[in-house]
Order: C-alpha cells, then structure tokens, then sequence
C-alpha cells in the first residue's frame, strides 16, 4: 500500500488508520495538475474514503473567505488562525505567488468522506506534513 496522498507523502501510521478497513486502495486525481488545482479522491474496495483538494485563489484572498456560504460547523483554528478543522476536515491557505496562473494563494483540504469520532484528531495530525509536502512540492516560498 501507498502511503502518499496522491504522490504527496505522509505519515504511513495516520493515514492507515484513517483510511476505512478494506483490502484494495485506489487513487484518483483526476485530470488537473497541482498548479491547476487538483482534487484526489481515495477509494478503499471502491468506497469513498478520503479526499483532499488543492485550489488556487487570486492574490487577496483572505483565509476566511473561504467558509463564506459554507455550513461548516465546530470549527477550530490553529497555527495562528492559519489552519482550519472541523469534524470531517482540515484546511490552510498557503501563499504561492508565481507558481500558477490560477492565482497567487493556494487552499489545501483534507476530508474524511466516512466520518467518525476520530476524523478530526487524525486529520489534525496527518495535515501538517501534507501541507508542508504540497507547498514543496510546487516549489512554494517558505
């Protein structure tokens, strides 16, 4: 079994107990690039199981726009107000001027498609690396 997010590594331990129990783990990201913003679908026997997605926003964008219209509930900040989660998911703003022409700052989130009461811890522990691992990846300013 893979232990990379759609070629992003991550802690083998975490995600294991994040995914859903199954035999057979599937990675789907779809027809973007990461400069394009991607989506990565993970299937486990064919089952939904975790997603994570990278979008690009133009320069100015402010890390609360993103839950405008969004019913997020239980939201918790960290990092200074630079990580967001909530009981299925966890996202961050990540500056990243002139790496993609979809704009200058990129959103990475994770979501446990299947939820439960351990979602939020695990997601809060697997991210950090995920985050740091796309921002290199493209080639981010740290």
């Amino acid at each position: 079994m893979t232990w990379e997010i759609c070629g992003i590594s991550v802690d083998p331990e975490i995600l294991e107990s994040l995914l859903h129990d199954g035999d057979e783990l599937e990675q789907d990201t779809g027809p973007f690039s990461l400069t394009e913003g991607q989506i990565c679908h993970m299937y486990v026997d064919g089952n939904d199981s975790v997603l994570g997605v990278g979008d690009w926003h133009e320069s100015g964008f402010e890390f609360r726009d993103h839950f405008v219209g969004l019913d997020r509930k239980h939201l918790r900040y960290s990092k200074g107000g630079k990580v967001a989660s909530w009981p299925s998911g966890i996202i961050t703003a990540i500056p990243c001027p002139g790496v993609s022409e979809e704009g200058d700052v990129l959103t990475v989130e994770l979501s446990d498609i299947r939820s439960d009461e351990n979602s939020r811890e695990l997601l809060e522990k697997l991210a950090p690396k995920y985050f740091d691992g796309y921002a290199k990846r493209l080639g981010c300013p740290t």
